[in-house]
């Protein structure tokens, strides 16, 4: 049961704790330890309820009470009362964290009532007893003592440089050069506001992303934490960064807070913590100031160009804005249905401020994404993609995002290959850290057959997100293509360990494992993929049956029919529906398809000139005129 109990001491180690006075003292000196009031509040909790776990929300409610509740505030007092008791973190003797939960006082306590017995100390006052004396003194008239006013003027200057002091310096900085921005918990009330957190963040890392001191991982990696309780430090040691930004973000009525913390993940430190309160329709003005606090924090020095990016916002329209952010909240959830309501807060912003370069990339982005969930065809997607980046790129020509964008339209459905290498190397130029670019270079310059420049582009994609499955997923093609087949199955094998449910993780695995011969592997890869791509489970019975009884031909012939016949399979891919054929040796059917993939500019198309896929048909005449059509030397 939480709560206070006013007339007990609780002795400790080498500490006296008295619950009816708030103060905390030395046992053998008596000497009083300064603790601000809600760090002593915050003992008291831990201490009365020795041996049990407490949860952050249990926490927060009884010491913050109806207080805007700031997770940033217990980590910061929690890190105080260890440096105050002495405690190791490694090693502690008073306070140990509960990954994933909360804290728990660990440590023997004993109870003695107050009534009985104040301090071991007997040479300490009754604190009690000296302030009413002090009282009666001072009714009489008589003169009080200088003692009676120094000491409360030097434990007030003590509280107050203790209390004031910047606690964005709880211990020494080391070097910081990777941070994680985690989706921010939204405690506000309606339900339509819970876009905040991801989409904040996802702001964060934009401005962040163009610093040259400093790597942040994607938005795409930090996402699937929106709605986890582990601890910000063990989620930044998963992450691989050295610190981590978290916070929450509550609206009550007309104003927001932001509550921020930056935390170094080598030792659970608070760097910097700091609220932010403004109006909602300033929501914008939060977002920049969040931004300059933790460079400011860093210590980082900025050239002009890194400053202006910094500063860059792309519009002063509070509610374009709004758009905005509901439209990446919306496009990080890779959802048909998310994907068009992305299109329709992007939009909307474009409408709101014409001159919104961001919102015109969040276009394209979401446009270039919808064939891949089988919301459009290429056709219908791309070429508005690319009016979307080519726009955004009229409005700023500096936005790196812009270029990437315009040259994944170039690349994989244009086909053309000059210019999209420029614009790749137009956006590396401009903006180094965005790990999309990186990858999607690789996979252009893998399908060129220039495979020591792709594995150096995914070296530094991995450099920058190190957890991403998708860019280990883009490794593990990578190798498949080149046909080295142990090296795309330990790939794989990394990219199922990082994300056990990305589907694309089982892809070039399954294909590498039948390359080697390693049929069963080859089956249960596969099956796993077609599961998680969303398919029934009947469907990787029904194919694991054929395997079993025909073989892996039996396997393939099962799979093509369930994709032809299949109604909710009509959307399947024709190069996919291609490389199907080509397996069970039907030729005729491989060639039809593909030309069915030519003539829709479907996205993997690029890669038939160099995948082990299509080595059948690789001599045959009209094979070799589509890969001439496709501007391929």
């Amino acid at each position: 049961m939480l709560g206070l109990t006013e007339s007990r001491i609780y002795e400790f180690g080498e500490f006296q704790l008295d619950a009816k006075s708030h103060r905390l003292f030395r046992r053998e000196s008596g000497e009083i330890v300064q603790l601000t009031p809600k760090a002593v509040e915050l003992l008291l909790v831990l201490v009365q309820n020795k041996g049990r776990v407490l949860t952050k929300d249990e926490l927060l409610d009884t010491v913050w009470g109806n207080s805007f509740v700031e997770e940033s505030n217990l980590s910061q007092t929690i890190f105080v009362l260890r440096k105050t008791l002495g405690d190791n973190t490694k090693e502690p003797r008073f306070i140990v964290t509960a990954p994933n939960r909360g804290y728990q006082f660990i440590a023997s306590v004993t109870e003695i009532n107050s009534e009985d017995k104040i301090l071991d100390a007997s040479f300490l006052p009754d604190i009690h007893q000296f302030e009413a004396e002090r009282s009666e003194t001072t009714n009489r008239g008589q003169r009080p003592n200088l003692l009676f006013f120094a000491v409360p003027i030097v434990l007030l200057l003590a509280f107050g440089v203790y209390w004031f002091y910047p606690t964005a310096k709880p211990a020494t900085l080391r070097e910081i050069r990777s941070i994680a921005v985690l989706p921010f918990e939204d405690l506000s009330v309606e339900p339509n506001e819970k876009y905040l957190g991801l989409s904040l963040a996802d702001a964060l890392v934009n401005k962040f992303t163009g610093l040259k001191q400093l790597t942040v991982r994607p938005t795409r990696t930090v996402a699937k934490y929106a709605d986890s309780h582990d601890d910000a430090s063990k989620i930044g040691s998963d992450l691989q960064v050295d610190a981590v930004l978290d916070g929450r973000i509550q609206r009550v009525g007309d104003r927001v807070r932001v509550s921020v913390q930056l935390v170094r993940t080598s030792d659970n430190v608070t760097i910097w913590t700091e609220n932010f309160d403004d109006n909602f329709t300033n929501f914008l003005a939060i977002q920049d100031s969040i931004s300059l606090k933790v460079v400011a924090s860093l210590a980082f020095s900025l050239d002009d160009k890194e400053r202006e990016k910094l500063n860059r916002n792309g519009t002063v329209n509070e509610e374009a804005y709004q758009e905005y952010l509901l439209g990446r909240f919306y496009w990080n959830k890779r959802t048909i249905e998310s994907l068009q309501k992305a299109i329709g807060h992007f939009e909307q912003a474009i409408q709101k401020d014409p001159k919104y370069a961001l919102a015109y990339t969040g276009l394209a982005d979401s446009y270039q994404l919808l064939p891949e969930y089988n919301a459009a065809t290429t056709e219908e997607s791309f070429p508005k993609a690319k009016v979307a980046a080519q726009k955004a790129l009229e409005i700023d020509g500096e936005l790196a995002e812009a270029y990437t964008s315009l040259a994944y339209t170039q690349a994989f459905f244009e086909w053309d290959w000059p210019g999209a290498e420029q614009s790749f190397k137009r956006a590396i130029d401009l903006n180094p850290n965005y790990a999309t670019t990186h990858q999607w270079y690789a996979e252009f310059l893998t399908d060129m057959g220039r495979f020591d420049e792709a594995h150096v582009q995914l070296d530094r994609a991995t450099q920058i997100d190190p957890v991403s499955p998708i860019i280990a997923s883009a490794v593990e093609a990578s190798f498949y293509d080149q046909r080295k087949y142990d090296d795309a199955i330990a790939a794989g094998r990394k990219c199922i360990e990082l994300d056990a449910n990305f589907a694309y993780c089982y892809v070039s695995l399954g294909f590498a494992y039948e390359q080697k011969g390693m049929n069963a592997e080859a089956v249960d890869s596969i099956a796993k993929a077609m599961t998680l791509f969303g398919e029934p489970v009947e469907h990787a019975t029904e194919v694991k049956v054929a395997f079993t009884n025909g073989g892996i031909r039996g396997f393939w012939k099962k799979r093509i029919e369930l994709v032809e016949t299949k109604p909710y399979l009509k959307s399947f891919p024709a190069q996919g529906k291609a490389f199907i054929y080509a397996r069970i040796g039907d030729k005729e059917k491989a060639l039809e398809w593909l030309n069915k993939s030519y003539q829709r500019r479907e996205r993997f198309l690029t890669t038939a000139r160099i995948t082990p896929d299509f080595d059948s048909l690789r001599d045959d005449p009209r094979f070799q005129e589509m890969i001439r059509k496709m501007n391929f030397k």
